[in-house]
């Protein structure tokens, strides 16, 4: 005789489920880190930027990478990441951030420290200046 002769369907589906549920432990793995690229955007640049200091905090970042058609550089600082990019500076992208874990976005925040003119070097008020982190 069958063990689960004469049980009702449903009851056999349940028996079956909780068979495999204990074969895979029913334990949930979280999904690990998802290393990636972050993108920082400008806003509200003059019409003479040249060189823009941003810094980086909240997060660790492995290496930057600049949209065209800047140039940019990334050193670690006591108070997060510190980019230079260079150019004619417009509105919009201006450097691509690798990152450990892109999912972790909301902890990073960047701000302009400095902005220079493009002709004389001469620092400008970056008051007016704003960049967004975004994936």
């Amino acid at each position: 005789m069958t063990p689960f002769r004469g049980l009702p369907p449903l009851a056999l589906a349940l028996v079956l489920a909780g068979g495999l549920l204990s074969a895979c432990g029913g334990e949930v793995v979280p999904p690990g880190p998802t290393p990636g690229t972050l993108l920082v955007s400008l806003s509200g640049a003059g019409a003479t930027d040249g060189a823009i200091l941003i810094r980086v905090s909240g997060g660790s970042v492995s290496s930057v990478m600049s949209a065209v058609p800047y140039t940019a550089s990334g050193a670690e600082s006591t108070t997060g990441y510190r980019v230079v990019v260079t150019g004619d500076l417009h509105d919009g992208a201006v450097v691509h951030l690798q990152v450990p874990d892109v999912n972790a976005i909301a902890g990073y925040s960047a701000v302009v420290e400095q902005v220079a003119d493009r002709n004389t070097f001469a620092l400008l008020d970056p008051v007016s200046r704003r960049v967004t982190i975004t994936r």
